[in-house]
């Protein structure tokens, strides 16, 4: 058998961390299912678990210090202040190409690459990123209380989408056969409109407060009183 970890969880020798992390969780999946198998196949996938459990700490260990050894902590901790300076600027473009020019792909990676998704607004793939950070460093709380900010993010935007789908639904179903909307109506729609206007302000408080958290984080602050 293998001894070596990344032949166990079928990589290369230069895969990232977050592709380790994948291939580790793919392959115990699939073992974990025939672990109760009867005779020598339930002993072979317990067995197999044992040596991924191994492999996945080995490699990730690996990458590790072959970053340390390439480019150092300092290194490391240099070039992520470049990306967040990029970052700080609206160069997003200049961020992505530095993250995209690491070795080292850690939770620091997944987490400011969670930063310029989310400066794109593109906030499913935020919220992926920030779940591989999660996944690679779970004790990490900075990167576990974004992921919680995020969902509530995504669910409050969705909310918001669905009110506003409904009550286009029952505008619709208030006009009558002329075209023309009874007074009662016309004052029920007008009340509704000023709620979905009140709304609308805290969703985008919301929005702004959310922004702020992020700013912060890249050392900047955009509501000065919070």
């Amino acid at each position: 058998m293998p001894s070596d970890p990344f032949v166990i969880l079928g990589l290369q020798k230069g895969a990232s961390q977050s592709e380790i992390l994948e291939a580790y969780k793919t392959k115990r999946a699939y073992y974990q299912q025939h672990v109760f198998d009867e005779g020598e196949a339930g002993a072979d996938a317990a067995r197999m678990l044992e040596l991924l459990d191994t492999a996945y700490q080995d490699a990730m260990s690996y990458t590790h210090e072959a970053a340390k050894i390439d480019g150092g902590e300092e290194g490391e901790a240099s070039a992520y202040q470049e990306v967040k300076a990029a970052i700080s600027a609206k160069d997003f473009a200049k961020a992505q190409s530095l993250l995209d020019d690491m070795y080292y792909r850690g939770g620091e990676w997944h987490y400011y690459q969670a930063i310029i998704f989310y400066e794109k607004n593109w906030l499913n793939e935020s919220k992926k990123q920030l779940e591989l950070a999660v996944d690679l460093e779970p004790e990490n709380e900075k990167y576990k209380r974004s992921l919680e900010n995020m969902k509530k993010k995504i669910d409050g935007t969705n909310a918001f989408k669905q009110n506003s789908s409904g009550q286009n639904a029952q505008d619709g179903r208030n006009v009558n056969a002329g075209g023309q909307q009874d007074y009662a109506t016309q004052r029920t729609y007008q009340q509704d409109q000023t709620a979905a206007a009140a709304d609308g302000c805290c969703t985008a408080c919301q929005c702004a407060i959310c922004a702020d958290c992020c700013c912060e984080c890249l050392g900047g602050d955009l509501i000065r009183c919070c």
